[in-house]
């Protein structure tokens, strides 16, 4: 019987803004923790664990931020797999770009001198970024488009640039623009990259931090990840 409560406090990659109050609701309603989460990119959370704030469960869109807090014995236990997220192309309705796949088009826009902006996260410190700079070096563009790109602080933000009208596509998570509103808004085709989702406990977290990360494995939460974007 649960006598007590207790908060959770999460560090979240911020391309789970959609999908974790899914997860977050079914979790309270379940054992009566509450969670408190706090959304940025990977990189930023890490360093901010790093120098002491008050997480007990950290979730990346990459290994390697977890592999740096077990390194410097800050986080507890074995790192936890529960998803791997996808990365797309997407284009809002007023961007003329043809989007493709293998990103022929928009290679030929740099070619011919009519791309505009490109929006990524910066891959410095978001997973996202990272997979973007590997699916522009996969089309052969990546040094020749950076006059080109418009780099955001997080996945998150760099779906908001997508949006603008001097922005012709973005390379951004299949989990946020699957979303109805943003769906409606663009087109999009999903490309091959994807990054491992993992998550960690953080040393000193409550007791019940592991509790979450356990929740997150059940079969229960498989189809909120699916219908979010997430393998």
């Amino acid at each position: 019987m649960q006598l007590q409560a207790d908060e959770i406090r999460i560090a979240a990659a911020s391309n789970l803004r959609y999908v974790l109050p899914e997860l977050a609701t079914e979790f309270e309603k379940q054992t009566g923790h509450q969670l408190a989460i706090s959304y940025a990119a990977s990189g930023t959370l890490t360093t901010q664990i790093q120098h002491g704030a008050p997480f007990d469960v950290f979730l990346s869109a990459d290994p390697y931020y977890i592999k740096m807090l077990i390194k410097s014995g800050i986080a507890k236990g074995k790192p936890t797999d529960y998803a791997q997220a996808q990365l797309a192309l997407y284009a809002s309705h007023h961007s003329s770009l043809n989007i493709d796949e293998g990103m022929l088009n928009l290679k030929l826009a740099l070619e011919q001198g009519t791309l505009n902006k490109i929006a990524i996260a910066n891959p410095r410190h978001a997973p996202y970024g990272q997979a973007a700079k590997r699916a522009l070096e996969k089309a052969g563009i990546w040094q020749q488009i950076q006059p080109h790109l418009l780099m955001a602080e997080n996945a998150s933000q760099a779906v908001q640039f997508s949006l603008l009208s001097s922005v012709d596509a973005g390379l951004v998570p299949l989990g946020h623009i699957v979303q109805p509103k943003l769906a409606l808004q663009g087109r999009y085709i999903i490309l091959s990259e994807t990054l491992q989702q993992q998550g960690i406990v953080i040393k000193k977290s409550s007791d019940t931090a592991q509790q979450f990360l356990d929740f997150i494995l059940k079969p229960a939460a498989k189809p909120l990840f699916q219908k979010n974007g997430f393998l």
